[in-house]
């Protein structure tokens, strides 16, 4: 009987690494492919931010969706943030998209409280619809053609694929110039 509930835990522990596994797909030098699926028209408002995609065009970024309560986008957020900040000068912004929130919760606040400096949008619910995020945290990487160029669905904030997705954006801006 022991071995049974042995077998079954086991079995209960690796199924959650199978679902666990990044959709993201690399080539042979493992860098990330890029998807190039078009994102859709969105918005967003909030009391200090209004952001669109119409008012992105042109421009690469970075939209991190996230919530108070997950323990994985507490996890991911500070080397998130590390690496996002390497990239602004270079004309790639990161934005946190607070969704599936308690509606006391307040994520600009949460945010501050942690000690990060994204430009936090909540009630991002319908952005995260129109863009298919179905789980927290979820960072898609859109290059200044308005493609989604990467998601990244996992919590490790020393993942070589997340700086990787930022160069990506860059050298898809830097091959545009040389054409």
């Amino acid at each position: 009987m022991m071995l049974k509930v042995k077998l079954f835990l086991i079995l209960f522990l690796c199924s959650f690494t199978v679902f666990a596994i990044d959709d993201a797909e690399l080539d042979e030098d493992g860098n990330p492919i890029v998807v190039s699926e078009a994102v859709p028209t969105w918005s967003i408002k909030n009391k200090n931010i209004e952001l669109s995609s119409d008012a992105l065009i042109g421009k690469a970024y970075v939209l991190h969706f996230w919530a108070t309560w997950c323990p994985y986008c507490k996890r991911l957020q500070p080397g998130l943030e590390t690496i996002a900040i390497e990239y602004v000068d270079k004309g790639i912004e990161t934005y946190a998209i607070s969704f599936w929130e308690n509606p006391r919760a307040k994520p600009t606040q949460e945010m501050e409280s942690r000690g990060l400096s994204f430009k936090v949008l909540e009630k991002g619910d319908d952005v995260a619809k129109l863009l298919g995020v179905q789980s927290t945290p979820t960072t898609i990487f859109v290059n200044h053609k308005g493609e989604v160029s990467f998601k990244y669905m996992l919590s490790d904030p020393n993942d070589p694929q997340l700086r990787l997705a930022y160069e990506t954006l860059i050298d898809e801006i830097e091959q545009e110039k040389e054409i």
